[in-house]
């Protein structure tokens, strides 16, 4: 990373909020280091470039990916150059709540150049929400740009910091009535041009917006879990959503460098309404005794090429919250999605997954 003043130019290669020389503010700009793997000499003049001879290389970064470059200067095969990326437009970015998706949602929004404002109802949870989030910053990053990262993370158990945002994501537990009341304090203090996203895995965002003044900024905003590992967001537009903020919620999810999809408010989505009934009816054999657990798992892993068994990935997401999404979509759909006994005395006897320590497996 390179830091550079946005006045007067001057690039410093360490974290800097102000420059020196001209007191102006100062922007962090990407570098990427990239490998010449071939070289072509233009002598062709053309509209958009008249001066020749100029050329062009292909360019390897440590991604493994390739994009050309046009420059004056002769560099020759393997010679190894540092390009500078455009610099970003900064947004702030709110997320309430410190559980496993918020975390993952902060993470992704500040790793990609946003300011955040994270909110929560105590302070301790903040502490260890924010200790997560820079173990996990910490594998990718030098310290120096790992603190002016988390630097761009403010910490608050108020709302009033929330109210001039650009979006803010709703990310607590999956209930209704609470998600209703984070929507309507946030409808009472922000600028009717704040986004208010929930990141709701089976709720219905026009429910949630429910009562609102300004009920046409509400959208769903669907993450999934590990957030900084999977790349798609589903975008839930309600039944009063404006068709601006569903774009403003596809351009937010790009800049968190996500694929999002566009789906019709209803239980489930189109993930999770395919999902859970698998994972439901993985509980059911287990139910039945059709197979033990590491079968099941092996057997959808080897049998149907996903990377996750279904009760494995249950631990992952906490068989709590599969609970949770499974009776909502119960009350929406029917019988077909009548929760298994296994999982519900597996919530009840606190055995929610990975996070408890011992789910369908032990950690």
């Amino acid at each position: 990373m390179k830091y550079r003043c946005d006045s007067c130019g001057r690039e410093w290669d360490y974290p800097v909020k102000f420059c020196i020389f001209c007191g102006k503010p100062v922007s962090k700009i990407d570098v990427t280091k990239y490998t010449v793997k071939g070289i072509t000499q233009v002598f062709v003049p053309s509209v958009d470039h008249p001066t020749t001879p100029y050329y062009v290389m292909l360019l390897k970064d440590s991604n493994g990916s390739y994009k050309f470059q046009k420059t004056f200067e002769h560099h020759n095969i393997e010679d190894v150059i540092y390009v500078k990326g455009k610099k970003e437009e900064e947004y702030t970015i709110g997320v309430i709540g410190t559980g496993l998706t918020g975390k993952g949602v902060v993470e992704v929004a500040v790793k990609t150049g946003n300011r955040i404002i994270f909110k929560s109802r105590s302070e301790k949870s903040l502490e260890k929400a924010i200790e997560t989030i820079s173990k996990s910053l910490s594998k990718g990053m030098e310290p120096e740009e790992l603190e002016a990262t988390l630097g761009r993370i403010t910490a608050t158990t108020r709302y009033e910091p929330l109210a001039n945002a650009s979006l803010i994501i709703e990310s607590v537990i999956e209930n209704l009535q609470t998600k209703k009341k984070i929507f309507q304090k946030l409808d009472s203090i922000c600028n009717p041009s704040v986004i208010l996203a929930s990141n709701t895995s089976s709720l219905s965002v026009s429910k949630i917006a429910e009562g609102i003044k300004h009920p046409e900024r509400a959208v769903g905003m669907h993450f999934f879990n590990p957030i900084p590992k999977m790349k798609l967001v589903e975008i839930i537009k309600a039944e009063k959503t404006s068709d601006d903020a569903v774009k403003k919620a596809h351009e937010f999810a790009a800049k968190f460098n996500k694929v999002s999809v566009d789906v019709k408010d209803t239980a489930g989505f189109i993930v999770n309404r395919l999902l859970f009934i698998m994972i439901n009816e993985a509980c059911r054999m287990l139910d039945e005794g059709v197979a033990n657990v590491k079968d099941i798992d092996k057997a959808m892993k080897l049998g149907a090429n996903h990377p996750m068994g279904p009760l494995e990935l249950s631990d992952l997401i906490g068989l709590d919250l599969c609970l949770e999404i499974i009776e909502n979509l119960n009350t929406s759909f029917g019988e077909k999605f009548e929760p298994s006994s296994t999982l519900r005395n597996f919530v009840k006897e606190g055995h929610y997954g990975r996070k408890a320590g011992r789910g369908f497996y032990e950690y």
